[in-house]
């Protein structure tokens, strides 16, 4: 299937520094190119709403079906929130499925469910989005993880490839593994032995999905997250170090799952990704690790 029509927003940019919470004020951040994180008032369903539209527009205006991803309580009910979701897009008649539970490994849960559609249903084209903020709790992440932001990005997902402009990626294969124990915040030992189970767990995965291997990929691309906490991923996974590829944390910081989407299209903007380039794309929550064979189409 086809990635395409990308869009994102995000809040105002603000300095780390001045929230006032444990850890803000750490040297060591702005050594890892941390200094400021987004911030809005705007609900994360409007921002959905938001990006939603641009992505219908660039696409062409309509879509099967639309997949929504949240971890935010700030408005209404699920039902209601669907409703006004695909009203909002002029789309009344489109069916919308609202999933989460994966807090930042998201992506991985819409890439997931849209592949299985797209192959199974007669689905030809699904808006995906993921949008969220923060409400009641610390941006300052456990286990000195990153920086939470507030935003949203939404794709365009087509089983046939999209005829419009702007960049294009192919989906080849998704894997996704899990673990359910030990808490969001635990960062003992077990807990990092756990991730490097699931690391290993998803590579194998996709390596059975699409026959290609950590080493087989041009580079690994994960969320916004520090860089001590990039390396030992990339590590987890079975990636070497060169392949690495560190997206705009100093600008965005870390959004929940919106971080690969617009770190795709950011990147093919800037040529940091070119044409024939074979991406994985690494999502992950606390309990879970999706691995994403994108291939960048000429």
């Amino acid at each position: 299937m086809y990635l395409s029509s990308i869009s994102y927003t995000y809040g105002e940019q603000r300095l780390i520094r001045e929230l006032g919470e444990d850890g803000c004020d750490d040297a060591r951040l702005k050594e890892e190119r941390l200094e400021h994180y987004r911030a809005t008032d705007v609900s994360s369903l409007d921002m959905a709403r938001d990006v939603g539209a641009r992505t219908l527009a660039a696409a062409g205006g309509t879509c099967d079906l639309i997949l929504f991803a949240t971890e935010t309580r700030d408005g209404p009910e699920i039902l209601t929130a669907n409703a006004q979701l695909a009203n909002a897009l002029g789309l009344p008649g489109a069916i919308v499925m609202s999933v989460g539970g994966h807090a930042c490994g998201n992506l991985g849960l819409l890439l997931q469910l849209a592949r299985g559609l797209v192959a199974t249903s007669a689905a030809e084209s699904i808006l995906i989005i993921t949008s969220d903020r923060v409400v009641n709790r610390p941006r300052m992440m456990a286990g000195a993880l990153s920086v939470l932001s507030d935003g949203a990005a939404a794709a365009y997902v087509s089983r046939e490839r999209p005829a419009g402009p702007g960049p294009t990626f192919v989906v080849h294969g998704v894997a996704v593994s899990g673990d359910s124990r030990g808490g969001t915040a635990d960062a003992s030992p077990a807990a990092q032995l756990r991730t490097v189970q699931l690391g290993r767990a998803a590579a194998k995965g996709l390596k059975a999905a699409t026959g290609r291997g950590p080493r087989d990929f041009t580079r690994v691309l994960f969320n916004n997250y520090r860089t001590a906490s990039l390396r030992f991923l990339t590590g987890a996974a079975g990636f070497l170090s060169p392949q690495l590829l560190i997206g705009p944390v100093a600008e965005y910081a870390h959004s929940y799952a919106a971080d690969l989407l617009t770190n795709l299209a950011l990147m093919h903007d800037e040529g940091a990704i070119t044409a024939g380039d074979r991406l994985a794309l690494a999502a992950t929550g606390p309990h879970s690790w999706a691995m994403i064979d994108v291939e960048v189409a000429a």
